[in-house]
């Protein structure tokens, strides 16, 4: 008689891939369950009722899907990316969260207390962006308030039909425990977090060079930033030595020299030699 053979996956779950065809009694019949669905074909109708039966009753979701900390089983905790609704979600974030879904159902199947939080970011520049578009208008033309109150409006619109569509697709979220990154509790919370770590010196203060938007007058994140490849031109800038030889460097930025603080030369290359230890005056007016 011959084993299945098993292959462990993932040591830390004690997941098992087997033989995937057992090896049963001969004679021994196994019955297929009856199918529940009858159509013969998928249609939105029927997708649409499930869904409104599979969330028509809390008690019976929750009870399925809603976090227990007093739970003793063993607790299976995702931190859920929040995404950020600045625009209807594409079909590249729905599978991304699909994919985390599919996680969090296969660790329920093994009896763990999963905690599949719902959040929303709602802090950052692209809302801004959004209503900037949406109204034809630069931030800076409204007033302070007026404009909070559209980004407020216009993000609340976002979150509900993101929301709408996490359960659509069939996230299985503790929707009860939603949270949002501009609510007074979460502020808290992460404030908290940040004084924490600055008491610890985990975080330090320090002068570093940012990126700055000169037509939003605000600095920005690299993620922010579109670096594309264009033609340009390459500049030849004469310098000047002490004793007034004339040195010329090429660049692609020459408005970038007045933060030049260094020139290097290759100290083999002969044509440079000279110039070792030599101080070099930079092209710039005296005043």
């Amino acid at each position: 008689m011959s084993a299945n053979v098993c292959t462990t996956l993932r040591p830390w779950d004690g997941l098992k891939r087997c033989d995937p065809r057992p090896k049963r009694p001969l004679g021994k019949v196994t019955t297929m369950p009856t199918p529940r669905l009858n159509e013969k074909r998928w249609s939105i109708d029927l997708e649409k009722r499930i869904q409104e039966a599979h969330y028509s009753d809390p008690d019976a979701y929750n009870a399925r899907y809603a976090f227990d900390p007093q739970s003793e089983r063993e607790p299976f905790v995702i931190d859920t990316p929040p995404p950020y609704p600045s625009g209807t979600w594409h079909i590249g974030a729905v599978a991304q969260y699909s994919m985390i879904d599919v996680i969090a159902r296969s660790q329920r199947l093994l009896g763990k207390e999963v905690y599949f939080p719902w959040g929303v970011d709602r802090n950052g520049i692209n809302i801004e962006f959004t209503v900037e578009k949406n109204t034809k208008r630069k931030m800076r033309t409204y007033e302070r308030g007026e404009f909070l109150d559209l980004c407020a409006s216009t993000i609340e619109t976002f979150t509900q039909a993101m929301r709408t569509t996490a359960k659509r697709v069939g996230l299985s979220c503790d929707f009860d425990r939603e949270y949002l990154t501009d609510a007074p509790d979460y502020r808290s919370v992460t404030q908290a977090i940040f004084i924490d770590l600055f008491e610890q010196g985990a975080i330090v203060e320090d002068l570093r060079p940012n990126i700055y938007d000169p037509v939003e007058g605000t600095t920005i994140a690299d993620a922010e930033v579109e670096r594309v490849t264009r033609k340009t031109k390459l500049v030849d800038v004469r310098w000047q030595t002490n004793d007034g030889t004339e040195v010329i460097i090429s660049t692609t930025r020459p408005e970038m020299i007045c933060a030049c603080g260094v020139v290097v030369v290759h100290p083999d290359d002969e044509r440079y030699r000279a110039l070792v230890g030599q101080t070099l005056a930079l092209p710039m007016p005296s005043e």
